[in-house]
């Protein structure tokens, strides 16, 4: 039976009209769930059989790193868990980041990573690795897992950095002279400054079982002389943030500064890397007070000044005794980032 010219009409003009009479304006992104913000926990769509294999036991070694600036007992770099890849998209498809590893014959010798936005949320970053065999997985997972790691934090440092902004009191204090776009929440405060010294820092009450406590994430700028290439060292930057700290980060007494620990329970690591192009020097460690009892981890970042005559610093720190400080840790990496973006 042939429908009436009239009908037929209708049935092309009706889903236009439902879907707001404008198909140019339809956006896929505003039907998707919106990712969570479960920053350094990394979810593996992994086959059962590979969970207490050596693959699972490699991405556990991996990413689940002691991080030793943290007390004891230690925080974990990322916490990760397994999922059979059958449940993963009607499951947990809106956590922030998730990792797909296929392991199949029919793969080529070698796949590249694929990194995937908002694939099944908003604010999500999925990456998947595909490998021929269980030994080239293996084999990628032992030595190439920085790789990985390098994309998952940039993909944290920009979605934490999507809450903060450039106008803040860093920036007030610091563009002229350094020409850095730094973002940073509006509630960073300006403790102290010198020609080549600032410190803000923010503060915030959190409750827990046990009452309310104070938690405190403190970004240190300065800069000093570009003389040698030894100054990208973990010795001589030790010397120079500590020499700092005991200038200018004081503590509730006159005869109380901040110092870096280096010690067997709290060394120092360094990691030289390129952002953006421009190399960086970065330190991690643990802080305390002398003649105090404060102390937590701190983050440093090195690099060269635009002219390349000078050593620019930015130094991270964390005060939060009980609470974990990896998430906070984290936040305060970003806004250092940010400066090199």
């Amino acid at each position: 039976m042939q429908l009436p010219l009239k009908k037929i009409i209708l049935i092309f003009i009706l889903p236009a009209v439902y879907l707001g009479c404008n198909l140019n304006e339809y956006d896929p992104s505003t039907y998707k769930p919106k990712a969570k913000t479960d920053f350094g926990q990394i979810l593996f769509s992994l086959p059962k059989k590979y969970w207490n294999h050596p693959i699972g036991n490699e991405l556990n070694s991996q990413f689940e790193r002691l991080n030793k600036a943290t007390p004891l007992p230690y925080e974990k770099y990322f916490e990760i868990d397994f999922i059979v890849p059958e449940n993963l998209v009607n499951k947990l498809k809106n956590k922030s980041c998730i990792v797909v590893v296929k392991i199949d014959p029919s793969q080529p010798s070698f796949i590249k990573p694929t990194y995937i936005r908002d694939l099944w949320a908003n604010g999500q970053l999925v990456a998947e690795l595909s490998f021929k065999n269980t030994d080239r997985a293996l084999h990628y997972f032992s030595t190439s897992s920085s790789e990985l790691i390098k994309e998952i934090n940039t993909f944290y440092f920009k979605s934490i950095l999507m809450g903060y902004s450039k106008n803040n009191i860093i920036n007030t204090n610091t563009y002229k002279k350094f020409k850095l776009n730094i973002k940073a929440p509006k509630e960073m405060k300006l403790n102290k400054k010198s020609e080549h010294f600032w410190w803000f820092s923010q503060l915030e009450m959190k409750k827990d079982q046990n009452g309310t406590h104070e938690i405190q994430k403190g970004i240190v700028i300065y800069n000093s002389p570009y003389t040698s290439e030894n100054q990208f060292t973990i010795n001589y930057q030790q010397q120079i943030r500590d020499s700092i700290s005991r200038m200018y980060l004081k503590g509730t007494t006159k005869d109380s500064y901040m110092i870096s620990r280096n010690d067997d329970l709290a060394p120092m690591q360094s990691e030289a890397m390129y952002i953006n192009n421009k190399y960086v020097f970065k330190t991690t460690g643990a802080w305390k007070m002398v003649n105090d009892k404060m102390g937590g981890p701190f983050i440093n970042y090195a690099f060269l000044s635009e002219n390349n005559r000078e050593i620019i610093n930015i130094d991270g720190y964390v005060y939060a005794p009980n609470f974990e400080k990896s998430k906070l840790i984290r936040e305060l990496e970003a806004i250092i980032y940010s400066a090199l973006n």
